[in-house]
This record gives C-alpha cells, structure tokens and sequence, in this order.
C-alpha cells in the first residue's frame, strides 16, 4: 500500500517548475546610455533584435516618420528604420542603401515602409516581436539609420525562445507602473526638493506634467531582452505677459504664410493680431526609471534602477493664443527625404 502512495507523490514533484532565482539588482551609473540616442552599429546579413513601433525614441534622434512605421534595435542601440520588399504599389522606389562594411551601395527598386501590414506575409503578426531580419538581401550594413530587411523569421514563442516578447513587455509595464506607485513618497519628496532649490522660495504655478518612454533591445551576447522605462515629472513656476497690441514677431518665427504655407510649417491662418503673449518663469522636475532583463524563457534575471536626477530650465518663450496656430507639415517617407522640421511655439 505505501508503494503505491509514493509513486502519485513522485509524479507531483516531477511537474512541479523549477524556480527562477530571483532577479539581481543595479543601479546605473552611466545615465547618458540608459536610452540610445543617435546609437548606431553594424549589423551582420542576419540580426536578432526587436521589431516594435518605436517613433517616441525616433524622436530623440530628431527623427520622424509614418505613425504605424515598425523599427528595429538590437544590441541597445538606436531603432532603425525598416524597409520591406514589395510587389504592389511600392511607396519608395529605387532607394540606394549602403550595405556591407566597405562604403558599397545596394539598389532596392520596390519597396514599403515596414508596419504591421506590410510584415504580416514572414508571420510578423504582434506589436512587438523577436525576430531574426535578413538584413540588405543578407549584405549586411554599416552603423545607419535604417536598412531593408528582405525577410524575418519569428523567434520569440519558438522551442529555442519559449518567451513572447509582446506579453513580456505587457507585464513589465504592469511591474513598473506598481513600482511607481510604490515610490510615490520618493517622488514627491524629490520633487519638493528640486522645486525648492529651482524656484527659491516662491509657489508652483504648474501645471505639472509627466512623460514617459520605453526602449525595448535584445542583447545578442547574452541572448537577454531587455526594457526599459524611464519617467519625467515637471512642475514650474510662469507667468504669462502681453506683449503690446501689435507685437513684432520674433526673428527666429517663419515669415508671414504665403498661399497657406511658410518655411516647412504649414498656417491655417496667421496668429490674432493683439494675441502675442510671453510665458517666462522656472520648470523643473525630475528624471528616473526602472530596467528590466528577461532571459529566453521569460524570467525577469536583472532589475536596473535609474536614480533620481533634478533638472531645471529658464523658460522665456512666445504664447499665440487663443487662436490658430502653426502645425507640422506632414512627414516625408524617411529615407527620401529629409522631413520638414516643426516649429515649436
């Protein structure tokens, strides 16, 4: 009888997962590289990275481009630009890119901006995949913004990669807005602190404000992915002054809009006349973030701590309202063109 209780017994343990270890913990001490920006390296004919809508990193390489546009990191680097084969309607046709290490070119004749359409026929089919790219028909390319990836092989949710990378990030989002909550305390101690030493003595107007950005890699040394999350909380001191009935606009504004456009900025109208005003005072605030590494199977092995960091900026800055005002012309399909660079009122 007590044989055959032990067998049950055996079988219990023997499905039983075994448990990750728990993660260790960093704290990072080279901020400047926490988020590439304008990081590029050379990439072989094959790359294993992250294939994700990443325009808000886009942005800080001061770069734009269509809002569903996918593009490709890997190694903690910058995202590039993807372009994809096609045999429809191409939106870039001809398009030179420089392929290898030797300075040599390669013409690609049809081609689409890579998004979530355009991906599906290799079985890219989630917001954020792990992929193997076939990189310039396999010619490779330097350290650029963008490349052809002419095929892509999904890895992640594979028997060599049991993690999926959407899911993953799903939940570490969901660990970090927790974690957030967590410092809740902190945070408004560091900001009562960088307030303090900003405005000397006086009040914050507000309003205060909070942005936050996600890069998402995959660490081809260690086979690891890795996010990260990084938060900005500002608050200031302003005050809004008119500057006159018919105040001069200030040299470094585009000229009066000729047949609705004026120096890449496209003008529904001029601004009123008499709405000319002046915001001048103090932001501040502070900058942190928290890093995750994941290793193949999904297991969080590595939590980074970005430390809190103050900053201040003097704000002396023009205010058109209310009232139309100036917006971006369209982006122009990247690698074309340059895009026309918005103005910032």
């Amino acid at each position: 009888m007590r044989r055959l209780l032990v067998v049950p017994a055996l079988l219990a343990l023997a499905v039983v997962p075994a448990l990750a270890d728990p993660p260790k913990t960093e704290t990072i001490k080279d901020r400047a590289s926490y988020i590439p920006v304008r990081k590029y390296a050379a990439v072989q004919g094959k790359a294993i990275g992250v294939l994700f809508n990443g325009r808000d990193i886009v942005a800080l390489d001061g770069r734009s481009g269509p809002a569903d546009a996918l593009t490709f990191s890997t190694d903690g680097n910058s995202y590039r630009w993807v372009y994809v084969p096609t045999q429809g309607n191409p939106l870039i046709t001809n398009l030179r890119l420089p392929v290898g290490d030797k300075g040599e070119t390669q013409m690609f004749p049809a081609l689409d901006m890579a998004n979530p359409k355009s991906v599906v026929p290799w079985g890219v089919t989630e917001p954020i995949s792990l992929v193997e790219a076939t990189v310039n028909g396999g010619l490779g390319s330097p350290a650029s913004e963008s490349f052809a990836g002419t095929s892509f092989k999904v890895l992640d949710g594979t028997k060599d990669y049991p993690l999926k990378v959407n899911q993953v990030v799903a939940d570490l989002k969901k660990q970090y807005a927790d974690h957030l909550k967590a410092i809740e305390k902190d945070i408004e101690k560091a900001m009562a602190d960088a307030g303090k030493k900003a405005l000397d003595g006086k009040t914050a107007t507000g309003p205060r404000e909070k942005s936050e950005l996600m890069h998402v890699t995959w660490l081809s040394d260690r086979d690891v992915l890795q996010v990260r999350y990084r938060t900005k909380i500002s608050d200031g001191h302003y005050t809004v002054t008119k500057v006159g009935p018919n105040p001069k606009v200030p040299p470094f504004l585009p000229p009066p809009p000729q047949k609705g456009q004026g120096n890449g900025v496209n003008f529904r109208v001029a601004p009123p006349p008499g709405g000319f005003q002046m915001k001048t005072g103090v932001t501040f605030g502070v900058e942190f973030g928290r890093g995750y590494e994941v290793n193949k199977k999904g297991e969080v092995i590595t939590i980074q701590d970005l430390p809190f960091e103050a900053f201040e900026q003097k704000i002396n800055a023009p205010v058109f309202g209310p009232g139309p005002r100036p917006v971006p012309l369209p982006p122009v399909r990247p690698g074309v063109q340059p895009a026309p660079k918005p103005v910032d009122l």
